[in-house]
């Protein structure tokens, strides 16, 4: 529902436009993404419906306690400012790359947001294609 392009400041803040803003409230979740290079962004309550939904995942399971790490063991709840903007911790920004001054997209997709280095999602952009004919019905958790 929207792109936007924004600077790390020297504190690891980005700022997040009104839009984004308005819809998602006060309160997020940052955490490593599905996709290796950015991060997403949930409202707390998308956050709180993949926590339930990964919860009732087999915890024998390799692959799930795997997702389980990466998505709900890296995230950290940010409270927007009064600028607007969230404070993500510099081990999450080094997972992909992102350091005080780079450019960053904020892709905003309704109930979450991805956070991407801006060469990174320039790249990822000029090679899209085949993906968006892919067939997704066949995963049952939903949200990510």
């Amino acid at each position: 529902m929207g792109r936007y392009r924004h600077t790390v400041d020297a504190k690891g803040r980005i700022f997040l436009p009104a839009k984004v803003r308005e819809e998602i409230g006060t309160s997020v979740y940052v955490t490593k993404s599905l996709d290796p290079e950015c991060l997403s962004g949930y409202t707390s309550q998308q956050f709180m419906d993949i926590r339930t939904q990964l919860s009732k995942l087999p915890g024998t399971d390799p692959v799930v306690r795997e997702m389980k790490r990466q998505v709900l063991g890296e995230a950290i709840g940010c409270d927007l400012d009064a600028q607007g903007r969230i404070s993500v911790t510099d081990e999450l920004w080094s997972q992909v790359g992102i350091r005080p001054g780079d450019e960053i997209y904020i892709v905003y997709l309704y109930e979450k947001f991805e956070i991407w280095p801006a060469a990174a999602y320039d790249a990822k952009r000029a090679d899209r294609g085949s993906a968006l004919s892919e067939d997704l019905s066949r995963y049952a958790v939903t949200g990510v």
